[in-house]
């Protein structure tokens, strides 16, 4: 009797660790601060937190906080999946409503955008091969002898180790930014492009064709996020322009090269680039549909 009643007691004992853990968890919260910022994102930081809720801040602190549990999340996801998952005998596929940061068995990452899916082999780390509908940023992991391949309507991506993105707005074209290693395409007419970091690919999947540009090099991928450092202002809204599939304006009294450094989240629309740049830059803006124009 009094043995059980000393296991009663020891149980008993657990509510006060408890509480004192939640505690903790809450004070590390409150003083979790964003430190991966450089210096001069100082401004671009009092500005969303003028723009947007409270409310987005506490879930960027939570963000930190939860990297304590990046093993756990590394299965998860970033956020909790409301996912449709179909297994079979050779396939795997994800497909989620809103955005999601998947880790594939490989320890590569794929950040997909909402309504977008990836289907794997279901022996993928024998043959590291990906499908891909919609859009989405990929990190991929280098190992050795292993090729790495997306595919993408009527293309194929050979990855040797990189980070890149693959954004198709409509059916008929996709659109491939490489930030970071290498990569070659391959399209429906066969011929190999082989890019280079900062390189983007217009390709046409109806006709083949392609077209190859640069984008400015102080555009990076950092930890989910578009990281810019004293961009030109003309050169960020190019990059918008691609990324949103808007039409975006310079008014002739804007100084276009006018030099801006923040981050873009992965997730965060349109609008809320466009009123943070505005509200930085001193500027204002008219939308006429997709159509967007800033001025003095």
């Amino acid at each position: 009797m009094n043995q059980k009643k000393h296991k009663t007691e020891d149980l008993g004992n657990w509510k006060p660790f408890v509480e004192q853990l939640h505690k903790e968890w809450e004070k590390v919260k409150s003083e979790q601060v964003d430190e991966n910022l450089e210096l001069k994102e100082k401004t671009w930081k009092r500005v969303d937190r003028k723009i947007f809720s409270p409310r987005r801040y506490i879930l960027r602190a939570g963000w930190a906080v939860a990297a304590a549990l990046v093993g756990v999340m590394l299965y998860w996801g970033y956020k909790i999946p409301e996912k449709h998952e179909i297994k079979s005998v050779a396939y795997i596929e994800h497909s989620y409503v809103e955005g999601r940061m998947y880790i594939l068995p490989d320890s590569s990452t794929v950040w997909l955008e909402p309504e977008s899916k990836i289907r794997i082999s279901s022996d993928f780390l024998s043959k590291r091969e990906v499908w891909l509908t919609g859009s989405s940023v990929f990190e991929v992991k280098k190992k050795a002898n292993t090729d790495f391949k997306v595919y993408i309507n009527t293309a194929c991506i050979e990855v040797k180790g990189t980070v890149f993105s693959v954004n198709q707005p409509t059916l008929d074209t996709s659109i491939i930014a490489l930030y970071e290693g290498a990569i070659d395409f391959v399209g429906k007419n066969q011929s190999l492009i082989s890019m280079a970091p900062s390189q983007r690919l217009v390709y046409d999947v109806h006709t083949g064709s392609t077209l190859v540009e640069n984008f400015p090099e102080n555009i990076q991928w950092v930890d989910g996020n578009y990281r810019f450092t004293d961009i030109r202002l003309d050169n960020l809204m190019d990059f918008i322009r691609k990324k949103y599939r808007v039409e975006v304006e310079l008014d002739k009294a804007v100084n276009h090269g006018l030099l801006l450094t923040g981050t873009i989240r992965n997730d965060e629309s349109m609008e809320a680039v466009i009123e943070k740049i505005c509200f930085s830059s001193q500027l204002t803006y008219k939308k006429n549909g997709s159509h967007y124009l800033l001025m003095k």
